[in-house]
């Protein structure tokens, strides 16, 4: 238990925040204190990101000026989908072909100070990352995909990500997973840190097409549109059953580790996670429009579990991306290495069965899933 405590501390999410933004993010939470039981777990934050705060000024007087001159030449591939939906495995695939670079550990934890001690940083990550991820065991390395939203989170308080923190206060956050009820100029504020962060990792990887997977762009088509107007996308969903017991696991399973408000009724979260999955693709269909042709595929995840490769295949096709072929022995190569991995199985009582199919009954209609 003492372990796991440690354990716990050691991963959490926001250790790369500047001293700005971890104040304003206690500042706009202020109205709902600090769990008692959450202190030791605040003031390490607290510590640890003072304390790096020299590391972080140093990076920026180095690199700032050569950052926002970096030009990202190739528009980047968008991964979409839901959490718990196959974004991960369908994105591993996909970066084995060596002209993709993606968002890993390093530059989504440690936004702020990765170029000026990578190694550094590799190292430390690698002796205090779980070896696999707490909701479904898939192993966790400081190289492979990680979403850049955490990124985000460090740089900004305009991440869904802080209602992992801050659940008594998630109105304030929620907004942010569907990009709803933003004003112009927060909208503004969230383009230009994003733009930053996939300058800062271009720059780091000598220019690669980026190869990028947050389930929060699902809800931004349209601005990702208007920053990288002839990006590529790929859509990937799920049965509606199978996406909300296993996103409910994440987090029952995960929230708990960063959590430093009291945990809110599991009603009120249960009913969270039904407003961000409505509200996520009602956006994601309106504005799926507006993505050029030849720019978008939609996959279903249970067709890239049966037939890996020759999904892959079609994405290279449809989306006109070449490589495929070179690319090829190293995807094998990763899903013949997957083949022993096991999903969870969840049970899902009748009330709430009965409840996500009334409230996700325009997924199951758009995507043809049956109900049962």
């Amino acid at each position: 238990m003492k372990y796991r405590y440690i354990r716990d501390l050691s991963i959490q999410f926001l250790l790369g925040c500047t001293l700005t933004n971890w104040v304003k993010l206690i500042w706009q939470n202020r109205d709902k204190p600090i769990y008692w039981k959450s202190l030791p777990k605040f003031l390490y934050i607290t510590i640890v990101i003072i304390l790096l705060t020299p590391v972080r000024l140093i990076e920026k007087l180095l690199f700032d000026i050569r950052v926002k001159k970096t030009k990202i030449a190739l528009e980047p591939v968008f991964v979409l989908g839901h959490w718990r939906s196959g974004t991960t495995y369908l994105v591993n695939m996909l970066s084995q072909d060596e002209q993709f670079g993606v968002t890993n550990a390093i530059h989504c934890f440690s936004p702020n100070m990765f170029l000026c001690c990578y190694k550094a940083l590799d190292w430390l990550l690698k002796r205090i990352l779980p070896k696999k991820r707490h909701m479904d065991n898939i192993p966790l390395d400081t190289i492979s995909s990680q979403e850049e939203e955490f990124a985000i989170a460090n740089m900004s308080t305009l991440s869904n990500y802080h209602f992992c923190l801050f659940p008594r206060n998630r109105f304030k956050y929620q907004k942010y997973a569907t990009f709803q009820n933003m004003s112009e100029t927060e909208i503004a504020e969230w383009k230009n840190k994003y733009l930053y962060i996939l300058k800062k990792v271009t720059y780091q990887l000598k220019g690669k097409r980026l190869l990028l997977k947050s389930p929060t762009n699902t809800s931004r088509v349209k601005q990702l549109l208007e920053l990288f107007p002839n990006a590529k996308f790929i859509h990937i969903c799920r049965n509606p059953y199978k996406v909300y017991v296993s996103t409910r696991k994440l987090y029952n399973n995960f929230f708990p580790v960063f959590e430093l408000q009291e945990r809110i009724p599991e009603e009120e979260s249960e009913e969270c996670q039904f407003e961000i999955y409505e509200n996520m693709y009602k956006k994601y269909f309106e504005e799926k429009q507006l993505i050029p042709e030849g720019n978008l595929i939609e996959v279903r995840y249970e067709d890239v579990v049966k037939s890996p490769l020759e999904i892959v295949e079609k994405i290279y096709r449809q989306l006109g991306l070449e490589g495929f072929e070179k690319a090829k022995p190293a995807i094998e190569k990763y899903i013949e290495s997957q083949k022993n991995y096991r999903p969870n199985k969840h049970h899902i009582d009748p009330r709430l069965m009965k409840k996500i199919s009334q409230r996700f009954d325009f997924t199951f209609k758009k995507w043809g899933y049956p109900k049962v």
